[in-house]
């Protein structure tokens, strides 16, 4: 993508160490991936001319901390290719990547030049369509299913910090709610020096969201401390 960018637009950008691709500090593409048995999806984007504060208010996160074995998503600043040449539109793009393609082998990364894309017989855009690929909206509605998109969440734990009304000091503690496979699983309360306190809710083995946590998190903050350490003095 770098070589197809600095060949047809003269954009120069390089590859950052999380596999980003950056143009003047400033990132134009992220990348995912989902490795499996015995298939692997990769995606990466590109921002043409994007409407920043859209994407930037997309991305805007909950105060709630997730702790996952996943790798974790890191903000950055962004550039579109617009803002440093005006003449990048997606269709001379979309060609541009295209050639790159057809110059290089599909098993090495050497630029042939033009002697291999006279070789070759050209790109098609392909038609996303059951006509062309049959059982492709089969596939669409497995991918688009909650079972996939949510169902197949690795196990993670939501965690927040509420403070405690109290009759003599402010204090604190921690909510913790488990998700596993997309639903809620245990929610309880964290302090220090005391073992947790499950909290009784209708939420265990339905389907998280920002809405039921927030829901949760909205109950707690009418709890006050003493009420906390009777619910300790009972668990004991």
């Amino acid at each position: 993508m770098i070589i197809a960018l600095f060949r047809e637009f003269a954009i120069t950008t390089e590859i950052s160490d999380r596999d980003d691709i950056t143009l003047r500090g400033k990132k134009i593409s992220g990348t995912a991936a989902k490795l499996g048995r015995p298939n692997a999806y990769h995606h990466c984007t590109l921002l043409v001319n994007s409407n920043k504060l859209h994407l930037s208010d997309a991305l805007v996160k909950d105060e709630a901390e997730i702790i996952s074995n996943a790798t974790k998503s890191v903000r950055s600043p962004i550039k579109n290719l617009t803002d440093v040449n005006r003449n990048v539109n997606i269709p001379q793009l979309i060609s541009a990547l295209g050639y790159e393609y057809l110059r290089t082998h599909a098993t090495e990364l050497n630029d042939e030049g033009q002697d291999l894309v006279q070789k070759q017989r050209g790109f098609q855009l392909i038609n996303p369509t059951e006509k062309w690929f049959p059982g492709l909206m089969e596939l669409r509605d497995t991918f688009a299913s909650w079972d996939w998109r949510f169902g197949k969440t690795p196990k993670f734990t939501v965690q927040k910090d509420i403070r405690l009304k109290s009759t003599d000091k402010e204090s604190s503690f921690q909510l913790k709610m488990e998700v596993e496979k997309g639903l809620i699983g245990d929610i309880f309360i964290a302090m220090p020096k005391c073992e947790p306190i499950p909290v009784v809710t209708e939420l265990k083995g339905k389907a998280y969201s920002e809405d039921a946590l927030n829901g949760v998190v909205s109950a707690l903050k009418n709890v006050t401390s003493e009420n906390v350490k009777a619910a300790i003095n009972n668990s004991l």
